[in-house]
């Protein structure tokens, strides 16, 4: 469809897409402009994360830390204020809810913005991107639907969970489950119940898990066997205290990195603090601290410094941190560490083949259902998503060497085939990871938005470019809001 206003396409209804739209409704464009925000579901604003489920999820953030907006940090809290008057930064509210708000923080800035800015939603799968020329329009395509876009956003999450190589035999069985957030987990006739990693995806459905069947038995495998740690009271250090107090040396080294953070830890502690504060300050230098690494390096983070940065970043909210250790204390939840060989069908069932840290032998154990809590994973190349495919085949989209998400310049432009940063062609979401490392939380992603928004609003940003030696984004220096 053609239209004389500029036409922005935002693809992905969830969060980043949420807060983009809302972002350029408060702050529009001066020209008259077609926002269009296309989401393959028909709930808006939610997405999978904060999507309606059978068990209330908790978000593993206080309020005070979830606001949409960094410029109004209260605006969560003052959303919850208007539904419990006792609610407080402090709270702990479900994803549900938590959607909820999204729409409306969506609806509420609809309604404000000027006559010649306008936004339509469409519930539409986007097959396909594809540029008329270097620096003109995009095309996209949607079934039999198409659309020319001036500039596009890809505002999606993380593609559906890959079918692991342990996984292949029983891909299809009905007692795998590969997208627990996506996949119905309750029933209540099951005895055993195996979960695949440690994290807080595990910790969520082995509290549902338990709610829906109090006889279950949970066995829950990772690599390390680690939990998450859990939340507590975080000060509000300021980001310019963080950068004061976290100057390593250059070139930077992941050892050098790793014995700063023990040490600032120490000195917390020390000084009667909480180390929590240590992470949520770190946290606004680790773009700058993640470029600072090379190839190698950044392998080696991965390789053996992930997992502990994980089990200290995703914490627990209190109330889960206990009800979890509830579970182990009952011997209902065992946590082990191991991996798994392999998962073969056993009639209704999976028979589990894992080995234990520090065994050889592997171990056999028959169980009613698998459900893998491990994450996306997979290699970006081997995705089923139809869109991703196609942007990677068109060499319209790249991904990293790493396997962390996609190549982006400056404020989320794909980096195509050629090493060259898009002008009309955007990312925005958890797969920013590969440039950013720290992209998955509303802290990170509302900044991303809100940066992209300003780029958008003046028509774009002509002649990105990309170097994997060094940052083209001002994103990678920018003071990161210490939020979710």
């Amino acid at each position: 469809m053609l239209s004389s206003a500029r036409t922005i396409v935002v693809v992905g209804g969830g969060f980043s897409g949420t807060v983009l739209a809302a972002n350029l409704l408060r702050h529009p464009p001066l020209a008259p402009t077609r926002l269009i925000l296309m989401e393959r579901s028909k709930q808006f604003c939610c997405g999978v994360a904060y999507a309606p489920q059978t068990h209330s999820y908790v978000l593993n953030v206080p309020a005070a830390r979830m606001s949409a907006s960094s410029a109004e940090p209260d605006d969560l809290i003052e959303y919850l204020r208007r539904r419990e008057p006792h609610a407080s930064g402090a709270s702990y509210v479900s994803r549900q809810l938590y959607g909820e708000y999204l729409a409306d923080y969506l609806r509420l800035a609809e309604e404000a913005a000027p006559p010649h800015v306008r936004l339509e939603r469409v519930t539409c799968e986007v097959t396909s991107l594809r540029p008329l020329d270097r620096y003109g329009p995009v095309l996209v395509c949607a079934g039999g639907r198409q659309w020319l876009a001036d500039q596009v956003v890809l505002a999606c999450g993380d593609p559906p969970p890959a079918v692991r190589p342990y996984a292949v035999e029983v891909a299809n069985h009905s007692a795998y489950v590969r997208d627990p957030y996506r996949q119905a987990i309750k029933r209540s006739s099951e005895k055993i119940v195996f979960l695949i990693g440690t994290g807080p995806t595990m910790v969520d459905l082995a509290e549902a898990l338990a709610e829906a069947n109090p006889g279950v038995q949970l066995i829950a495998v990772s690599r390390h066997g680690l939990l998450p740690a859990s939340q507590a009271e975080v000060s509000r250090g300021t980001q310019t205290e963080a950068r004061v107090q976290f100057a390593p040396a250059s070139p930077l080294s992941l050892r050098g990195l790793v014995a700063q953070v023990r040490r600032l830890i120490r000195e917390k502690q020390s000084q009667g603090q909480d180390w929590r504060d240590t992470i949520v300050q770190l946290r606004s230098a680790v773009p700058r601290l993640w470029h600072g690494l090379d190839e190698a390096e950044r392998r080696r983070f991965l390789r053996h410094v992930r997992v502990y940065w994980d089990i200290h970043r995703h914490r627990l909210p209190p109330t889960v941190a206990a009800n979890l250790r509830a579970l182990q204390a009952s011997g209902q939840l065992q946590v082990r560490a191991g991996w798994i060989k392999g998962l073969t069908s056993n009639g209704a069932g999976i028979t589990v083949q894992w080995i234990a840290r520090g065994q050889r032998e592997p171990q056999e154990l028959r169980v009613d259902r698998v459900i893998d809590c491990s994450g996306p994973g997979g290699r970006l190349e081997q995705t089923t998503d139809a869109l991703l495919r196609n942007l990677q085949h068109t060499g319209i989209a790249t991904a990293d060497a790493l396997g962390l998400g996609l190549r982006t310049a400056s404020h989320g432009a794909l980096v195509d085939s050629e090493g060259v940063g898009a002008t009309q062609l955007f990312y925005l979401g958890p797969m920013l990871r590969a440039d950013h490392w720290e992209a998955t939380a509303v802290g990170e992603l509302r900044q991303h938005a809100e940066g992209l928004a300003a780029v958008l609003k003046l028509h774009g940003a002509p002649g990105l470019t990309h170097s994997s030696s060094s940052p083209t984004s001002p994103l990678h220096d920018a003071h990161l809001a210490a939020g979710a």
